[in-house]
């Protein structure tokens, strides 16, 4: 081959184990990727990637996996440092009696804090999007950090118009749609735009129909998702239900003219059978929280009917939630769940599957959000968004399955090297934008003050000296 047929690229990785997503589903034992800018020019056997593609620079992945970013459908950025401190023994009811302190003690710097410790977090964890489910003050805090930390996602502030304190309200219905219209003008959805807003709203009865309709109207408007909370808990579900005089929320939603492939429906554990061929049929979104729901005891393996969702059609996803709810970001544990508690409850195999599971962290993360174009696989044109595993660790031996491995040993203990628009922000384990350690010494020093001024105190069962 003549020399000028040579193209040459920013950043050639070879000889990985290259789970592509695609189409096909194709896995590069021996694989490699050319990023040229922002974007991937090419996805092959490292042999004819190599003999086609001349880098400025070359990483050797040494046979560890390198897939798609991890995409993070439902979290909520501003609620991370009040992980760990509500007691095993609340009921999921008594979340509020921490929120509502936090929520109202909190200053910028703390929200700006805990948006660092969250995006620090899921970068290590291999995730490269986000969905934030409403942060407490404006979206330029979560906009600055995120784009420090380097990532990808979906911004928005609180949204609800029937707040559960007077104190936590953010205006009636005509303010929260300002709110809306101001946050999609300021941040539009652009293909070179790392972050932008979507239309979050709370849901599950904090939103009237008049938000609901007229928010999804904005969303359809600027070409974004409608992002909601949905069927939660049994409180919350059976409120609703008197709300839309005996409908099951998806029929009721159907009839206000808001499912859809732009809207996505984070929880639904109480969901009803019916409701399922609902979702598929509108091409609706769901967001499956299973680390959420399983560590404040929801029932989402008796009364969700994810497995069901996946077979009849409907488009799921993963979320982590709040670091009061699930306590970590890791879209690898989330999909280790989503694989194996159904079945359990059930007593099937394999109900989800790894596969199945490894769509959901990926590929289906990013068609909720609106950007499958753009995201989710490694295929050429898309943007390159990549998480390497390195292969020198426990969980990755023998190896042999490499998508069981992945899901079931393995999940992000091994993350490496993360890389967002075709940008490293992770590199052999450290972050290139910042001081992880200074950020961590912020983010104590928050921590302890926002405490301090709630006057919120650990309740240890076990004396600590």
């Amino acid at each position: 081959m003549a020399s000028d047929d040579i193209q040459e690229v920013d950043l050639l990785i070879k000889h990985g184990v290259v789970i592509t997503i695609d189409a096909e589903r194709r896995i590069f034992a021996d694989g490699a990727l050319a990023v040229a800018g922002d974007r991937i020019a090419a996805v092959g056997q490292s042999s004819e990637v190599e003999r086609l593609y001349r880098a400025k620079r070359t990483i050797d992945a040494r046979g560890g996996v390198v897939q798609p970013g991890f995409i993070d459908d439902h979290v909520h950025l501003s609620q991370h440092l009040g992980r760990g401190t509500i007691p095993d023994a609340w009921p999921e009811e008594r979340e509020h009696d921490q929120w509502f302190l936090y929520w109202t003690h909190m200053s910028e710097d703390d929200a700006y804090c805990s948006t660092l410790l969250a995006c620090l977090e899921m970068v290590r964890n291999g995730t490269t999007t986000f969905c934030d489910s409403g942060g407490r003050f404006r979206a330029e805090i979560d906009a600055e950090v995120a784009a420090e930390v380097g990532m990808r996602g979906m911004l928005s502030e609180v949204c609800w118009d029937v707040a559960p304190y007077p104190e936590v309200g953010v205006g009636d219905t005509d303010a929260c749609l300002a709110r809306l219209e101001r946050l999609l003008e300021t941040f539009p959805k652009k293909p070179d735009a790392r972050t932008w807003a979507g239309v979050s709203m709370a849901g599950m009865g904090g939103c009237s129909d008049r938000l609901l309709v007229e928010g999804k109207e904005l969303a359809v408007r600027y070409g974004v998702t409608m992002d909601m909370h949905q069927s939660f808990g049994e409180k919350d579900t059976e409120a609703y239900k008197v709300h839309a005089g005996g409908k099951s929320a998806t029929e009721y939603l159907g009839e206000l003219g808001i499912l859809g492939s732009d809207l996505q429906l984070v929880h639904m554990i109480r969901t009803e059978g019916p409701e399922v061929e609902l979702l598929a049929r509108s091409g609706t979104n769901v967001v499956h929280c299973p680390a959420a729901s399983t560590r404040v005891a929801m029932g989402v393996t008796h009364h969700g009917h994810f497995p069901e969702m996946l077979t009849q059609g409907v488009n799921v996803a993963l979320g982590s939630d709040s670091g009061n709810y699930s306590d970590f970001f890791d879209v690898g544990r989330q999909a280790y769940l989503a694989a194996t508690i159904h079945r359990e409850a059930k007593e099937e195999m394999p109900t989800i599957a790894a596969e199945q599971a490894l769509e959901m962290a990926t590929i289906n993360g990013a068609q909720a959000l609106g950007i499958g174009d753009l995201t989710g696989s490694l295929e050429v044109g898309k943007k390159a968004d990549i998480t390497m595993h390195s292969y020198c660790r426990p969980e990755w031996r023998p190896g042999l399955d490499v998508v069981n491995s992945l899901i079931y040993s393995a999940q992000s203990t091994g993350v490496d090297t993360v890389i967002i628009d075709g940008e490293i922000v992770l590199e052999n384990g450290r972050f290139t934008n910042l001081d992880e350690e200074e950020a961590y010494r912020r983010i104590d020093v928050a921590a302890r003050g926002l405490y301090g001024r709630m006057g919120w105190e650990a309740k240890d069962r076990w004396p600590v000296l």
